[in-house]
């Protein structure tokens, strides 16, 4: 008997698709690990970068851990939200078109396979999810480049400059391989419980 589930399967080298390629999703327990891992890659990227002049003092510490801090929770925000919206697009907006017709236009739908999306549609889905990681890459300049202003105004031992450019190469390239494990599926997708 074939179920929704196995309709959707995909193969572990991806499908490539008119929008771009789909990668196979990792289980949960490979996405909660790279989830809990880059929260505390976040943390450790802080320490060492901060660690670099020496001289620091514990707030100084403190803002520049928060700079990756920041990258990470922004950019998961950001990444559901956009999920959100794209499942809002796939899925209510066509709920709520047949709901009009049904207590408005007082018409019948024609059948209920309507509300659910068909393979292509759910692996353009799959796809669109994936690729709205790149939030991460595009967070990751911003908010390096304000940690980097931040940094121009600690007293350090190196050079401001360079603690400024050393803070917004680590925070872009922190950003670009969130980004990249977020591309291939790594992302564990926020659930709503309140359905």
């Amino acid at each position: 008997m074939k179920t929704i589930k196995s309709d959707y399967q995909i193969p572990p080298e991806g499908i490539e698709t008119p929008r771009g390629h789909l990668y196979a999703l990792p289980g949960s327990g490979k996405q909660i690990l790279f989830l809990v891992s880059s929260f505390f890659t976040a943390i450790l990227l802080g320490f060492i970068v901060s660690s670099i002049p020496g001289d620091l003092s514990a707030f100084a510490k403190g803002v520049i851990c928060f700079v990756y801090i920041l990258i990470f929770i922004l950019g998961y925000g950001a990444w559901a939200s956009w999920l959100g919206a794209i499942a809002f697009k796939s899925f209510k907006l066509p709920l709520m078109k047949i709901l009009f017709k049904v207590f408005v236009r007082k018409e019948k739908p024609d059948s209920l396979e309507k509300l659910l999306p068909s393979r292509e549609q759910a692996i353009e889905i799959l796809v669109r999810s994936q690729k709205a990681a790149i939030i991460f890459f595009i967070l990751s300049w911003p908010i390096g480049i304000l940690g980097g202003i931040a940094s121009l105004f600690i007293n350090t031992s190196i050079s401001a400059l360079y603690f400024f450019i050393i803070i917004i190469i680590t925070a872009v390239m922190f950003g670009y391989i969130i980004f990249d494990f977020g591309r291939r599926g790594y992302l564990l997708f926020p659930e709503d419980d309140r359905y």
